[in-house]
């Protein structure tokens, strides 16, 4: 099932000068889909990625979120669809600072599909990602390492259906990058997507689909 389209997307900025990092994209996101996007720093990764999510409007072209055109959509059909549908996972620390992690965590899942929090589907998160004894502890508590955790956990918390993630492994160990990598694999296994936007070859490369972004231009790699 087709829950991100992108047709034709073209995205740009003035700088001094314009700059376009986005020129005639093309994307297709499905259920069940893996994607890595590569680049080098600064050429437009997030910038897609903020797209894809409705997060930045679009200069030219068409967005389809969960088969709708954004454009039909109010901004509170928006939000919502966002809230319910979307786990994103910045590369900012973009946590609610004056939140413990459990009430982050617990804020994440009142808006979303249930519109309730399930505090055991909490607890059994923050213990598979090694967060349980820092349920109380504010963003500013946590080590880098914790806080990249905890904005996973909340970006996976309400089974999105699609998981747009910048970076997702800065500021992890390699055990923690492959735990990340391995909740990914078991969420697409329950039927959602997920795309990273990585400099990391190696994460990169655990992705069933791997773009490259370059001069504006999203090119299919072999795998």
């Amino acid at each position: 099932m087709e829950i991100c389209k992108l047709q034709n997307v073209s995205k740009s900025y003035m700088m001094g000068e314009k700059v376009s990092p986005l020129q005639n994209i093309n994307l297709v996101v499905n259920t069940g889909d893996f994607i890595s996007i590569e680049g080098s720093s600064g050429i437009g990764k997030s910038t897609l990625l903020y797209v894809m999510g409705s997060l930045l409007k679009i200069d030219e072209g068409k967005l389809y979120l969960d088969n709708k055109d954004v454009n039909s959509l109010t901004d509170q059909q928006l939000t919502n669809l966002r809230a319910e549908k979307i786990g994103f996972i910045f590369q900012e620390n973009n946590l609610i600072q004056a939140l413990t992690l459990q009430e982050n965590l617990e804020f994440a899942q009142a808006l979303g599909k249930k519109r309730i929090t399930d505090s055991q589907e909490i607890v059994t998160l923050m213990e598979r990602l090694g967060l349980l004894e820092r349920k109380d502890y504010l963003p500013n508590q946590l080590s880098g390492g914790q806080r990249r955790r905890a904005m996973i956990a909340r970006a996976l918390i309400n089974h999105p259906s699609l998981i747009l993630a910048d970076e997702p492994t800065n500021d992890l160990d390699d055990f923690w990058a492959n735990e990340i990598v391995q909740l990914f694999v078991e969420a697409i296994n329950k039927g959602c997507a997920v795309v990273i936007v990585t400099h990391n070859n190696k994460w990169a490369a655990e992705a069933t689909v791997q773009y490259r972004l370059k001069y504006g231009k999203l090119a299919l790699l072999d795998k």
